[in-house]
């Protein structure tokens, strides 16, 4: 189908999208032209959204969207001509599969998933900075043209139209997201929390977003200049938790805030974090071991320092969630140590259980009753048989 776009319809996307269904009920609502909410090309930014069912359309899930970030002007520069940068080639329907598409807990099969019937958005990832940047000037790059940084803007005018479809009447509320969209919900959960409703139930799900600050395996640096460019190019500082700014701003390291394990013990939302503790992007980008390590069994390039350094990371991962067990039963968690990445909309890996629990199984408990045993930890690599071992 050709995408819908507002030069098509004369009543914007809102009115265009609505008439489109190709079966899963999502439909492409782009921000209205004008607005500072666009993506790295300019083009404007947006949102996936269907209608909860029956009791349930007053409560929300709402994902955002993963896809790694842009660590150059030059990468937000290439960046802005895919997907991830750009509005221009996406469908008036349906939703994206970046992060597994409709289905898991975005799915609206009620065999599958518990919470079918709510009401259920897809914010759109085009600004290269897990929603935080906020530079207003155009940037020019040299030789290629002209970008945008503007993820809070972004994330502002999906919350405005959010309340517009609904959410304003909200009871409760799942902010969730994969990957990149795992760390925005860390970064903004207590933003979103304040301007949700009062009586709102609101929980914080971030999945596969914990980010490690951490040296590749052989004690190289590894991604945190990455993160340490994005925070300062995009101007995160004032877009993020500001408890974590507070706190980082005498000792000159805000930049610090732009990462989950910093911005955690700041957190007073309720969370419940979805995360491998070998996440297999991170050992892939951050622990930089040999692709013979990002597989189980491991193969023979597997080394015994990469070995070590993996379990090692596990044990990092698991010191820096301090914060979140702390906070139990008021935080919950499914941990795994399957060499994955993002579980929630992932069919594969909805089967892998630990203490004899789905991930959706233990969030379900958590959610509705808050059980004994809220965070749920698996053991090391190799012992869980039900795991989906990589993506």
């Amino acid at each position: 189908a050709m995408a819908c776009s507002t030069h098509a319809c004369a009543g914007g996307m809102r009115e265009c999208a609505a008439h489109v269904d190709n079966g899963d009920g999502f439909m492409l609502h782009l921000f209205d032209a004008g607005t500072s909410a666009v993506c790295l090309d300019g083009s404007p930014a947006g949102l996936y959204f269907r209608p909860g069912r029956g009791a349930d359309a007053n409560k929300f899930i709402v994902e955002n969207e993963g896809g790694g970030w842009c660590v150059s002007p030059e990468d937000c520069w290439s960046r802005a001509q895919t997907d991830i940068g750009s509005s221009k080639a996406w469908p008036p329907e349906g939703c994206p599969g970046m992060d597994g598409g409709s289905n898991g807990m975005l799915s609206n099969d009620c065999s599958v998933n518990p919470f079918c019937n709510y009401s259920m958005a897809h914010l759109n990832y085009c600004d290269g900075a897990s929603f935080s940047g906020s530079v207003s000037a155009p940037v020019v790059v040299p030789g290629k043209g002209t970008i945008y940084y503007r993820g809070r803007a972004i994330l502002d005018e999906s919350l405005a139209l959010l309340k517009e479809l609904g959410m304003a009447n909200a009871t409760h509320v799942i902010w969730k997201g994969c990957s990149a969209g795992g760390l925005s919900v860390f970064l903004h959960a207590d933003y979103v929390a304040a301007q949700m409703p009062t009586r709102t139930r609101f929980v914080a799900m971030p999945d596969g977003g914990f980010f490690m600050d951490s040296p590749a395996w052989n004690g190289a640096a590894s991604y945190t200049p990455s993160y340490q460019w994005v925070a300062a190019a995009q101007n995160v500082t004032d877009n993020v938790n500001d408890a974590c700014v507070k706190y980082y701003t005498p000792l000159n390291e805000t930049w610090k805030c732009f990462m989950a394990q910093y911005t955690l013990p700041f957190i007073t939302s309720p969370l419940f974090m979805t995360q491998d503790l070998d996440d297999i992007w991170q050992m892939q980008n951050i622990a930089r071991v040999s692709s013979d390590c990002t597989h189980w069994p491991f193969g023979p390039g597997c080394t015994p320092d990469m070995v070590a350094f993996i379990h090692r990371f596990r044990y990092q991962m698991l010191a820096a969630l301090e914060p979140l067990f702390a906070e139990a039963p008021h935080n919950g968690g499914f941990l795994t140590t399957c060499l994955n990445h993002c579980h929630q909309n992932t069919p594969r890996n909805w089967a892998q259980t630990i203490d004899g629990q789905t991930m959706i199984q233990s969030f379900a408990s958590w959610f509705t009753a808050g059980p004994p045993q809220p965070i749920v930890i698996d053991g090391q690599l190799g012992e869980n048989p039900t795991c989906a071992y990589g993506y």
